[in-house]
């Protein structure tokens, strides 16, 4: 089989849904937060939510997927956000920027996504305790980090678990990597273990682990992340 990396569109919704929805729900740390972790609840809502997604913080926001060739299915997706140093220059990585559509399309994109969200969160996913908890102490090591900034910021890397080991994640992770050297920026990600030795082998250090054991609230084993940062690589020049 043979991959291309393309620009994503509203229209992806739900290729894109089912891909990124099927590899999340291989990972019991994020079943967890939900109160009924089934695909047939989760995909069509996320179908929903995606075009205002895919729409939103365009200045900032970059996303690509990667298509199999032969059928035409999703079979990966990455969210990149620029810094502000590179948004303010507005011409940084535009075949990765999501059309914006016409006034009548975000109207109808809003009241899906406000139709299939509660408070900014998806309906069915938890919150309370729990949710805080888990979050506090990946925020509060992400602070820490963006204080050495400014990254271009991997936020999301999915591949379809049909199509896992073939290649997918890395050639999404190197389209970005490709940006941040002709930028000469540092990038930055937060990992779960099944990602990890591919972004070492893309040149990212580990900065910084943490582990959160939230056994009191339903977690069968700590959730462990990892945090990663490159440097950017000196290209040569043309006349090299």
């Amino acid at each position: 089989m043979a991959f291309v990396i393309q620009p994503c569109s509203p229209e992806d919704a739900p290729g894109l849904a089912a891909s990124m929805m099927r590899a999340r729900l291989t990972d019991p740390h994020w079943k967890c937060l939900w109160e009924d972790p089934s695909a047939e609840n989760i995909i069509p809502r996320a179908i929903k939510r995606l075009p205002w997604t895919l729409t939103t913080n365009r200045e900032i926001k970059r996303h690509q997927k990667a298509i199999d060739i032969e059928s035409g299915q999703v079979v990966g997706y990455a969210r990149w956000s620029l810094p502000p140093t590179l948004a303010k220059k507005g011409d940084v990585w535009l075949e990765a920027q999501v059309t914006e559509g016409t006034p009548a399309d975000r109207a109808v994109y809003e009241k899906q996504y406000q139709e299939n969200t509660r408070d900014g969160q998806p309906i069915g996913i938890k919150g309370g305790e729990m949710m805080r908890y888990r979050s506090a102490p990946l925020e509060e090591a992400d602070a820490r980090i963006m204080l050495d900034g400014p990254f271009l910021t991997l936020d999301y890397l999915t591949t379809d678990p049909s199509f896992w080991r073939r290649g997918i994640g890395k050639m999404l992770v190197q389209s970005g990597l490709q940006i941040a050297d002709q930028q000469g920026i540092k990038s930055y990600v937060m990992a779960e273990l099944p990602g990890l030795k591919l972004y070492l082998s893309l040149g990212f250090q580990l900065v910084e682990t943490v582990s959160v054991d939230y056994t009191q609230y339903g977690g069968t084993e700590p959730m462990v992340v990892y945090f990663l940062v490159r440097q950017p690589c000196q290209l040569e020049s043309a006349s090299a």
